[in-house]
């Protein structure tokens, strides 16, 4: 019994840990979106922009959800007039610029929803970034980009 409330309160003091460094990343999120899609669809993509307010570099390394089986960093990039989307292991966000995660371009690629998200809906994402730094934003499902 000693153990498991050890465990417990060990989680419980990471999990406050990772919400306090959070709150002083000074990385500010904004205009964060996912795309409405049709209910069978098993891919959603989201978008946002992240704001290095530091005057160090923050590296984005992933991203994970409980709405989600799992969700990955993509680019697109177009080769000989196709776009293909590429995983990307890390984006790095230079001190005091802003990386946008956009239709075209960076994107978080959010597999197999757990459930049918529709206009107005929220889901949560916690961007996990070098250094144990973990910020959790909400995403709006909206038909198109607000």
């Amino acid at each position: 019994m000693k153990l498991s409330l050890s465990i417990i309160l060990g989680l419980i003091l990471s999990f406050s840990s990772a919400q306090m460094r959070a709150a002083d990343s000074k990385i500010n999120v904004s205009h964060a979106w996912v795309q409405e899609a049709p209910p069978s669809a098993e891919v959603l993509a989201g978008y946002m922009s992240l704001q290095n307010q530091s005057s160090q570099a923050q590296t984005l390394l992933g991203a994970r959800s409980a709405d989600f089986k799992s969700v990955m960093l993509h680019q697109t990039v177009s080769k000989g007039g196709m776009a293909h989307m590429n995983h990307t292991p890390q984006i790095e966000i230079k001190p005091g610029s802003t990386l946008q995660l956009t239709p075209g371009g960076y994107h978080l690629m959010l597999m197999n929803p757990k459930k049918r998200l529709k206009q107005g809906d929220q889901v949560e994402v916690l961007l996990e970034f070098e250094g144990g730094l973990v910020v959790p934003v909400k995403l709006k499902v909206s038909k198109e980009q607000p």
